[in-house]
C-alpha cells in the first residue's frame, strides 16, 4: 500500500497538475495577479503534457497486454499439442 502511495505521489502527471495548482494559486495569494493570457498559456502547457503522458501510459499497457495475450496463445498451443 505504501509503495501504491508513493508511486502515485511520483506521477509526472499528478506532479504537473499539482505544480500548476500551487503557481497560479500562488501568484493570485501574493498580488501578482497572472493575466487571463498567462493562466491559459500555462494551463494548455500542462495539459498537452498530461495529455501526451496519458498517450505514452496507454502505448505501454497495450504493449503490456499484447505480451501477455502472446503468452497465454502460447501456453494454449502447448496444451493442444500435449492433448494431440
Amino acid at each position: 500500500l505504501i509503495m501504491d502511495l508513493k508511486t502515485k505521489w511520483s506521477s509526472r502527471k499528478l506532479l504537473a497538475t499539482l505544480l500548476v495548482i500551487l503557481v497560479i494559486a500562488g501568484s493570485d495569494l501574493a498580488g501578482l495577479g497572472l493575466d487571463e493570457n498567462t493562466v491559459d498559456a500555462i494551463l494548455k502547457a500542462v495539459l498537452g503534457f498530461v495529455g501526451a503522458q496519458g498517450l505514452v501510459d496507454a502505448a505501454g499497457a497495450f504493449a503490456a497486454a499484447r505480451k501477455v495475450a502472446d503468452a497465454v496463445e502460447g501456453v494454449k498451443e502447448e496444451i493442444d499439442a500435449d492433448e494431440s
